[in-house]
């Protein structure tokens, strides 16, 4: 079965270069008014909140994967300076969170597909699809592939994004007020080009090997791999200006908003209805299980609590940087749980198919 484009991608025609030119600018002026309201994560929630409101109004944009894929490639590139050899010395003392965390996705998934089951009407391949902890772009992918309904999935798991990326800063802040950002504050950093250059060449081959492995969210895995290696070994130490984040932030938070284009106002509300639920259901569990661990490991409630919330994991990692929280800690989290998750639901998936359970009429 073809995968239809979802919406916010595809190939950039006039017409769609015209959307997406007003994406940005919609999102640039909210991602200002958040930086000059400093509100956290200023320019990635800034944008958000202005595309959302900006597409729930009916206005038609789009912000294509042509884009998007090099801003995630950028931020893994970014993320994987923060992996120092201190903080890779210390990843041995994350094993029992890590372990954690394989119980923790079995338990919200099946508490979000029950959730879903009892309360949205969706056919079983979409309800199953739409409850799964995993990245956004896979889980479109796989429902597609297996019958679903590929628009609501979208729907569901960008109301979910939205809803978890707005909530956790400031629910993370309420327990630990933020300390200093990973990334430094200013516009601009002076910073040395060759390092740069070899570091941004690094990423492109860890995207290219990442690809052609097949490895899930290869765009961001492959050069935050690349780029965590040599930061980890010393070989590159290299402090990336904080304008490129600022982008990279400016693109993602759009690209989430414009996903609400398209769709009816009764269908968005009830979308919304059921992804505020889902996320207050995700909340609880993941504070009984921060709250266990915090107690059993000592470890700071706010850092579990970023990585373990099932959000996006550009988004996320980005968040802890603005907490300055420890971005290494929960890029491997999420990256856990993005593996687990696919692991674990394309063969249960297949399963399914074959047992005819996704076949039967609700």
């Amino acid at each position: 079965m073809a995968i239809s484009e979802p919406p916010g991608g595809g190939a950039t025609s006039p017409p769609s270069a015209f959307k997406l030119a007003t994406a940005l600018l919609i999102g640039a002026a909210g991602g200002a008014l958040f930086a000059w309201l400093h509100v956290p994560l200023a320019w990635l929630l800034g944008a958000l909140a202005a595309t959302t409101i900006a597409s729930l109004s009916g206005l038609k944009m789009v912000v294509p994967d042509r884009l998007r894929r090099p801003m995630f490639a950028l931020i893994g590139m970014i993320l994987g300076t923060t992996f120092t050899p201190e903080r890779v010395e210390a990843a041995l003392s994350w094993l029992p969170t890590l372990g954690a965390l394989c119980v923790y996705v079995v338990v919200v998934g099946l508490a979000i597909w029950l959730y879903l089951r009892c309360f949205s009407g969706f056919d079983r391949v979409t309800t199953f699809f739409s409850a799964t902890p995993g990245g956004l772009s896979e889980m479109i992918a796989l429902s597609a592939q297996l019958g679903g309904d590929q628009r609501t999935v979208s729907l569901i798991h960008g109301t979910r994004l939205l809803f978890i990326v707005f909530t956790i800063p400031f629910l993370a802040g309420l327990y630990q007020p933020a300390t200093a950002p990973i990334l430094p504050t200013g516009a601009l950093v002076q910073v040395d080009a060759g390092p740069l250059l070899a570091l941004t060449l690094l990423a492109f081959l860890g995207y290219l090997v990442a690809s052609r492995l097949r490895f899930p969210a290869a765009t961001f895995v492959g050069p935050l791999l690349c780029s965590a290696a040599a930061h980890a070994t010393g070989l590159i130490t290299v402090q990336t200006p904080y304008v490129m984040m600022a982008v990279a932030q400016l693109v993602l938070g759009a690209s989430v908003g414009v996903r609400f284009s398209g769709f009816g106002a009764s269908r968005v509300a009830r979308a919304m209805l059921l992804g505020a639920g889902g996320t207050l259901l995700m909340l609880l569990i993941t504070l009984l299980f921060g709250g266990a661990l915090h107690g059993l490991t000592g470890l700071p409630l706010p850092l579990l609590l970023l990585a373990f919330i099932p959000g996006g994991l550009p988004e996320m990692s980005l968040i802890a940087m603005a907490l300055g929280a420890d971005p290494a800690f929960v890029v491997t989290h999420h990256a856990t749980r993005v593996f687990l998750v696919v692991l674990i639901a394309l063969p249960l998936a297949a399963w399914l198919r074959r047992s005819g359970w996704f076949g039967t009429p609700d």
